[in-house]
């Protein structure tokens, strides 16, 4: 099978909808590749995989499934579909069984930047507006930060709470773009969880917004994965 007959599927994470994906997706299609986009409600983990594996169940052949922050616990679940032959960690959590994303922020070194985290309303959490671009988007300019700060998605305690049932990453290969600068997951923690689930890692300089600010570098670890996998 050609590298451009397999299909792409890009998971976005939290606080953040499918959109940002378009200049990662443009990169992909100009190459052939057909690629979707998932919309998760980032309500619960559950749903949201439920979600993306309708995606899956609706795609002929082969997949490389990506998942960048949040996203990463959604092809973590997701990913064990039969469909999908690898997995890209972009910046991403990669929980284990019975793991979630919030005991992985747990391990996380408090002695760094902290993501600047609402307490919860309603059940949902949010970033602090005012803290959004340099915290989440310090590569780009101040009004594409400021655009996603008022266009944030409103992150379900569901979602951060949702354990992990089986780990897709025990049973298919994975890829990891570790993000030098990253203020919302530790680069230290993205290195931990790269060598714990054996991926293959790729660096770059750039902050958690990676997949807006250098889509190419983003483009460029999936194109690897469908070569490889």
């Amino acid at each position: 099978m050609s590298t451009q007959s397999k299909t792409v599927v890009l998971v976005h994470g939290g606080f953040v909808d499918g959109s940002g994906w378009r200049a990662v997706y443009d990169e992909l299609a100009a190459d052939g590749f057909s690629v979707r986009v998932v919309q998760n409600a980032t309500k619960s983990l559950a749903d949201d995989a439920a979600t993306t594996r309708q995606v899956l169940d609706d795609i002929e052949g082969d997949v490389v499934l990506v998942g960048h922050s949040y996203g990463g616990a959604v092809i973590t679940e997701a990913g064990t579909h039969e469909k999908v032959t690898a997995l890209v960690y972009i910046t991403a959590f990669a929980p284990d069984k019975g793991e979630s994303v919030n005991a992985l922020l747990g391990t996380f070194p408090q002695d760094g930047p902290q993501p600047p985290i609402l307490p919860p309303q309603d059940g949902y959490l949010f970033l602090d507006r005012a803290k959004f671009h340099e915290s989440f988007a310090g590569d780009l300019s101040a009004a594409d930060g400021k655009f996603l700060a008022d266009s944030q998605v409103p992150w379900g305690l569901d979602a951060l709470g949702g354990p992990i049932s089986e780990a897709a990453w025990r049973v298919k290969p994975s890829w990891y773009l570790h993000v030098t600068e990253d203020k919302m997951i530790p680069p230290v923690a993205q290195a931990s969880m790269a060598e714990r689930i054996g991926a293959t890692v790729m660096e770059t300089p750039g902050s958690h917004a990676i997949y807006v600010s250098r889509p190419e570098v983003v483009a460029n670890i999936i194109r690897s994965a469908a070569g490889t996998a």
